[in-house]
């Protein structure tokens, strides 16, 4: 039996087994999803074992929450885009233009091959330095997910990625909570897949302090879509920041009920906020 690029289901699972360990949960052809239990051993130990998401699913609420028309064209930069899970989605989700990168050269083969299993017009990825940012061109949607607590300088690496952003920016960065803003030291394995490549990272103490880089980056109406508390006494939150108010007209116009954090940060909290960051 083949699928429809002409490879057997038996091949496709054998390179889909060869390119693990896969974070990304993505189907290539009918029954055959890359987050499969069967695909999950015979890696090198020290990779270790990613935990498994949806990235089609993820971004299907997200558009449903932000646009009634879906992306609409917009063009799409999805930094640290790992297997590009969240690229493929926007695309099919209506997006135009999609670059999608990442520093480990395991996740960019792993896009690459997804690419030639999937819907890809017009979607691009690359081995490529958050730095390298500078001279990219722009785009209209940019996520920066799991990356923010993998940098030893987050502010700065945001700030890359917003200056290339003309619409909306989503940070979506695990936390460690504290009752004060801020960063909070975090050491790192850089052999790890799911890990940075620096070793030294810092993690926000709750959505505040990413609401203040994001406006200290251009991004001064925002708004918390998700935030909640992991297993391991850490926390997952998503952030949206927008350069004008109007962005979230479909946004607040909905009921959300994930977060008590949806409204904007409040000017005196702000001040206070760049104070703690020294930004």
């Amino acid at each position: 039996m083949e699928n429809g690029s002409g490879m057997s289901i038996d091949a496709l699972k054998d390179e889909i087994r060869r390119r693990g360990p896969w974070h990304y949960d993505v189907e290539i052809a009918p029954g055959v999803r890359t987050g499969a239990a069967e695909f999950s051993e015979g890696h090198a130990p020290e990779l270790g074992r990613p935990s498994i998401t949806d990235p089609f699913r993820d971004m299907q609420m997200l558009a449903e929450d932000l646009w009634p028309r879906g992306f609409d064209n917009r063009s799409f930069l999805d930094c640290a885009c790992n297997a590009g899970g969240h690229s493929f989605a926007a695309k099919a989700l209506g997006a135009g233009r999609v670059f999608g990168f990442d520093v480990r050269e395991h996740w960019i083969e792993q896009a690459r091959f997804l690419a030639r299993h999937l819907p890809s017009e017009d979607v691009r990825f690359e081995v490529m330095e958050l730095a390298a940012l500078k001279t990219a061109e722009e785009f209209d949607v940019t996520l920066f997910r799991g990356i923010f607590y993998h940098l030893p300088d987050p502010m700065a690496g945001l700030k890359l990625a917003a200056d290339r952003t003309k619409e909306l920016l989503i940070v979506n960065t695990s936390g460690k909570p504290r009752p004060e803003p801020g960063l909070m030291l975090s050491m790192e394995d850089d052999v790890h897949v799911m890990s940075g490549v620096d070793r030294l990272a810092w993690l926000p103490t709750g959505p505040e302090t990413v609401q203040a880089v994001l406006a200290w980056c251009g991004f001064p109406h925002s708004r918390v879509r998700l935030n909640w508390p992991t297993s391991n006494g850490w926390s997952r939150m998503e952030v949206l920041g927008a350069r004008n108010a109007s962005t979230f007209d479909h946004f607040d116009a909905k009921e959300h009920k994930i977060s008590k954090h949806r409204g904007p940060l409040r000017p005196q909290l702000l001040n206070r906020l760049r104070r703690a960051l020294r930004i």
